[in-house]
């Protein structure tokens, strides 16, 4: 890895001290405005969505877009290809930032295109106003947050964007949550995998199966981590498990267990995975190759059955929140309930 210092880029990264794995802070990383939100809904095609199919980060925002129906309103971009100078724009090939004269290879030249002097660790996901030619936000929390919160007049189905993940009532609930299991497992697994010393490694680790074994149990009698309605912190989660028995099982060292070990929780991950429109959203395969760049040997992804029967609509049919703050059933004929 490495990073732009003062708009140049640099084969130096800053992510690690005294052994341990620090997360750089995104630098794009304000609470996205009403005004940007409102003009998601109202100009199609302005803002894009820039992302990579390997990166959890970038799945969290997918995954938004895609349950709240945005798919024609923010264009997806996906990046890719062979890491030279951190990640390709376009697989290698020169790709036009979108409302720009402009073409580029490597992502960090969008980065500099906002900001010459820009300084820290070109990332995805990116939410990019093609209007005003800049990135609105880099932190995928906050892009999460803010295609939630977009409301579409013509829909009119619950299977569209007229519910919340967030409903009012539990915001402080799945904010707290979400705190906890980003901390100990969704970038606890990052700090395991890439700390350089025995106490960093096993203080992550340790983490990552406290985390993983109290969800285990906090799901045995609840169908969602906030019980019958699905949110927010669901989501958040889904990438992270996704990615555990290809990736973070081997790569990062949690070898402890894997996730089709735990019977409720891999349950609760296919449930998730049925959701109408998530496989489309999932690269298991460069998920699985993001890990050997450049190695002349690729290891046998594990065979794992995404689309087995869960057997979770025994805790009861799933729910959403409405925007009026009532729950409603929600029946997708695509999939399992």
């Amino acid at each position: 890895m490495a990073m732009l210092v003062s708009g140049m880029w640099s084969e130096i990264d800053q992510i690690i001290e005294d052994g341990k794995y620090v997360r750089q802070i995104s630098v794009h990383n304000d609470k996205i405005c009403d005004r940007i939100i409102t003009s998601i809904s109202e100009c199609p095609g302005r803002f894009h969505l820039i992302a990579s199919w390997s990166c959890p980060w970038s799945h969290r925002t997918m995954l938004m877009r895609q349950l709240k129906g945005l798919e024609d309103y923010i264009p997806l971009h996906m990046t890719g290809g062979e890491k030279v100078e951190g990640y390709s724009a376009n697989f290698g090939n020169p790709w036009s930032v979108p409302g720009a004269d402009t073409s580029i290879i490597h992502l960090h030249q969008l980065y500099t295109f906002n900001n010459p002097h820009h300084t820290g660790r070109p990332t995805v996901p990116i939410l990019w106003d093609s209007q005003e030619q800049k990135i609105v936000s880099d932190e995928s929390a906050k892009i999460m947050r803010a295609l939630n919160s977009v409301k579409i007049a013509s829909f009119s189905s619950v299977c569209r964007a007229n519910y919340t993940l967030v409903p009012a009532a539990l915001a402080n609930e799945i904010d707290i949550i979400n705190d906890r299991i980003y901390q100990k497992l969704s970038n606890g697994v990052y700090r395991a995998g890439f700390a350089q010393s025995q106490s960093a490694y096993d203080i992550a680790v340790s983490q990552v199966f406290d985390m993983l074994d109290e969800l285990e149990q906090h799901l045995a009698d609840k169908r969602y981590l906030m019980g019958a309605v699905i949110t927010e912190a669901d989501w958040r989660l889904f990438p992270t498990l996704l990615r555990f028995d290809i990736d973070y099982f081997v790569h990062s060292r949690c070898s402890r267990r894997r996730l089709v070990d735990y019977t409720n929780l891999w349950a609760y991950a296919r449930d998730l995975y049925a959701w109408k429109g998530v496989a489309q959203t999932i690269n298991l395969e460069a998920i699985h190759l993001s890990n050997y760049s450049g190695e002349d040997i690729v290891a046998e992804m594990p065979s794992i059955d995404w689309a087995a029967l869960h057997g979770r609509e025994r805790l009861g049919t799933r729910k959403v929140t409405l925007w009026s703050g009532k729950t409603a059933a929600l029946v997708d004929p695509d999939s399992s309930a």
